[in-house]
């Protein structure tokens, strides 16, 4: 049994959720041209598993952060940090933002800048 700390306890369902499965995929992805073998499939598994607890602690320091207070310009830049980290994605900023907004009433994002946070190279 994995242990679990009381910083989970901030991340929602649905959060936690679309950053497994899109870490996953990407992972997969990533390894596609390597062989087909328990190896490869191990070595998968720990750089997923690796990178979701590396996301789920990062999110879960700035919600820390966040509720003892905060100003846009901050969560733009903590949000434009977590974009540079690898597999970070549209779908799991998108999820993120919603989820920020939810929390945090005050908290609003112009289109432009919307617009910036979700661009990804293909």
């Amino acid at each position: 049994m994995k242990p679990t700390s009381i910083k989970d306890n901030y991340l929602s369902a649905n959060l936690q959720k679309t950053i497994e499965k899109q870490l996953k995929l990407f992972y997969f992805n990533a390894f596609k041209r390597r062989s087909k073998n328990l190896l490869t499939l191990e070595l998968i598994k720990e750089c997923y598993n690796d990178q979701i607890n590396f996301f789920q602690n990062y999110i879960n320091d700035l919600l820390l952060k966040y509720d003892k207070g905060f100003e846009k310009k901050d969560i733009l830049n903590d949000l434009f940090d977590l974009k540079k980290n690898e597999g970070c994605n549209k779908k799991i900023l998108q999820t993120l933002i919603i989820y920020l907004k939810e929390r945090y009433n005050n908290f609003d994002i112009s289109s432009s800048e919307l617009k910036l946070l979700l661009l990804f190279e293909e």
